[in-house]
């Protein structure tokens, strides 16, 4: 069961509205069938009205499944496995893992480890709507040498984002400086270093310009692994990411119909030294299936 306690709404609205504002990845069909069977209440009472209307200091209560509630696929999506590390595919919408032990919400990491054991751990992590491949350690071993990984290098990251406009930049190579305001979870980007500020390394790659619609889509290879990095790099090169509710803007994001930035984590390299006991991964790369990430528009 979980628990919206209303408060500073401006005027009545309706339960439909609230649901879905606060779990945005739960099916409109499940929602309607949890108020047909009464499996909602507000402040005690169970409701069956989808025009119920919400008001501020309201309780509601809602007895739906977490993995239904929070949009958990049926079955885990593995792009590769041997035994040391898992790839597996995290669909929009949903929480890599928690930050901290105050977050009480389902997360991805919990549902690989109800898939294959306790024993799984998240490497790294992605914004709650992007999409893609994340890395997990199936062993403290392999954790420790991929924890290292990321810090030093050693595994490449490639995206796909949608961005608005015709992107005809020559400069492939950036070189920025990333400041993350604490304060508002937001990250700004500024071409010269500045007090407090972060060096990120960005590779952006045209792979193809829709004129008549306006928008590029962008292959973007990160070389640091900073807040936020590409969604704010991409809104500072005036290209916001289509769907970035954070970073970019509302206007874009209803022409287009999209309110989930669309950006993918498709692919993994390995360039571990030769000593390592992972350099085998040098060997492969991983690769999100196509279907996840093209023809999105």
């Amino acid at each position: 069961m979980k628990e919206i306690k209303i408060s500073n709404l401006n005027k009545e609205e309706k339960i439909l509205y609230i649901i879905k504002e606060n779990f945005p990845n739960l099916s409109s069909s499940i929602l309607h069938k949890a108020l047909r069977n009464k499996d909602i209440k507000v402040n005690g009472k169970r409701i069956n009205n989808s025009n119920y209307s919400i008001k501020n200091n309201d309780l509601i209560q809602i007895y739906i499944e977490d993995s239904l509630l929070f949009g958990f696929p049926q079955d885990l999506h593995v792009q590769y496995e041997d035994e040391n590390i898992l790839i597996a595919y995290k669909p929009q919408g949903i929480l890599s893992n928690n930050e901290t032990k105050e977050q009480t919400e389902p997360t991805f990491e919990d549902f690989v480890k109800s898939k294959k054991g306790e024993n799984i751990k998240i490497c790294h992590r992605l914004d709650r709507n992007t999409s893609g491949l994340i890395i997990f350690s199936k062993n403290d071993f392999a954790y420790n040498l991929l924890f290292n990984a990321f810090k030093e290098g050693y595994i490449q990251k490639e995206y796909i984002a949608y961005v608005y406009g015709e992107f005809n930049n020559n400069k492939c190579h950036y070189e920025n400086f990333l400041l993350k305001d604490e304060k508002s979870g937001t990250s700004k980007i500024y071409d010269k270093n500045v007090k407090n500020s972060q060096k990120i390394i960005t590779d952006i790659y045209v792979k193809n310009v829709y004129k008549t619609k306006n928008y590029s889509i962008l292959k973007v290879i990160i070389h640091t692994g900073k807040t936020h990095q590409i969604r704010a790099l991409l809104s500072h090169l005036s290209h916001p990411i289509i769907g970035d509710s954070k970073y970019g803007k509302n206007e874009i994001n209803k022409k287009f119909k999209k309110y989930k930035q669309m950006l993918f984590a498709i692919k993994y390299t390995f360039n571990f030294p030769k000593s390592s006991k992972l350099s085998y991964l040098n060997d492969i790369s991983v690769c999100l299936n196509k279907d996840l990430y093209e023809n999105k528009i």
